[in-house]
């Protein structure tokens, strides 16, 4: 990454832009000055002085808001008054802007990886291939986006994403419907919708051992209406904005309660959740949302955990009734977890 200041290298995301240390460093610093300079003071200091500094800061993107003022260590000690919380900045959203950020350049790297056209129809097996093709970039997003995960052995790598990536294809199913207010449609990661459900299925077993319409209704019927009745439908009720589902991706991703990832990524897993939580909080605050909100959140993580369970169900019943399901997805969702 490059300092979108100075053009060194950067280190991470400061203040809602990609920046170097020395620039975040001056920025908050600058910030919480009581001497801020008023105009251009080069011919008298070695440019750029401090004034024309804080202005390509401010150009490349920095945002003031974003830092947290400068607090007395001991408010109370000469007047015996409570500090005056109301001028304390609000704690950044760094994870969660990268997070959208790189979601954003997820959808153009889509456009390029996936050229069929949207409108054609997939059935499961499709399906599921185009998941896997996808979860290459989508690995990329989350990697770009919380940068811990590449300090992580390979076997945790594979398990947080195993124990993620099923819950997120059906997250963002929903996600798609109701961008397109079509909450009565199931979607690819391609944006390409699901045949109706007889084909769905149908269309992926050999001939010989293709089942009647009424026997794929009995068996597979119930996890399109657990999928609708239970995610799709409740999730479009949240009404979630673009800040909020980046949270659920991260808090989605970042689970410690599974057993097949090692301590060092549960702890990994806590310290993060835990940052991604205080952005939200901070940014319900920022646009006078009621902190409420935040349980919504998790009750929409108890929902996805729900359509995990079912998706392994339907999975084995793929299986045993002839639906062809590209196989590194099986193992993905049929994978031991808990």
């Amino acid at each position: 990454m490059e300092c979108k200041v100075c053009s060194s290298t950067a280190t991470e995301y400061h203040f809602g832009i990609e920046s170097c240390r020395a620039c975040a460093a001056f920025f908050r610093r600058y910030v919480n000055s009581p001497k801020q300079q008023t105009e251009c003071n080069c011919e008298m200091d070695r440019p750029p002085c401090r004034y024309c500094r804080m202005e390509m800061c401010l150009k490349a993107g920095m945002m003031e808001s974003k830092v947290q003022q400068k607090r007395d260590n001991n408010p109370g000690r000469s007047n015996g008054s409570a500090p005056d919380t109301t001028q304390i900045a609000l704690r950044n959203c760094d994870r969660i802007f990268r997070a959208l950020g790189n979601y954003s350049i997820l959808g153009k790297e889509r456009k390029v990886v996936h050229k069929t056209s949207a409108a054609k129809k997939v059935d499961f097996f499709e399906y599921s291939t185009i998941s896997i093709i996808d979860s290459r970039m989508v690995w990329k997003l989350l990697e770009n986006s919380f940068l811990e995960l590449q300090n992580l052995e390979d076997l945790d790598k594979v398990n947080i994403f195993s124990n993620f990536y099923p819950k997120w294809t059906l997250f963002e199913s929903a996600i798609m419907a109701f961008q397109r207010c079509d909450v009565h449609t199931f979607f690819a990661a391609n944006g390409r919708p699901a045949k109706q459900i007889t084909k769905f299925y149908k269309d992926c077993m050999t001939t010989e051992k293709r089942m009647n319409d009424d026997d794929v209704l009995k068996i597979f019927e119930p996890y399109w209406n657990s999928y609708y009745g239970h995610v799709a439908y409740p999730l479009f009720e949240l009404k979630f904005d673009k800040m909020e589902l980046m949270s659920l991706l991260g808090l989605m991703l970042l689970d410690p309660g599974y057993i097949n990832i090692s301590n060092e990524c549960q702890d990994m897993c806590h310290k993060l959740r835990k940052i991604i939580q205080r952005e939200l909080k901070g940014y319900y605050l920022e646009r006078n949302l009621p902190i409420e909100r935040i349980f919504k959140i998790y009750e929409a993580l108890l929902l996805m955990e729900k359509a995990d369970t079912w998706l392994q169900e339907e999975v084995h019943m793929c299986g045993m009734y002839n639906v062809s399901v590209n196989e590194e997805f099986r193992r993905m969702v049929m994978a031991p977890k808990l």
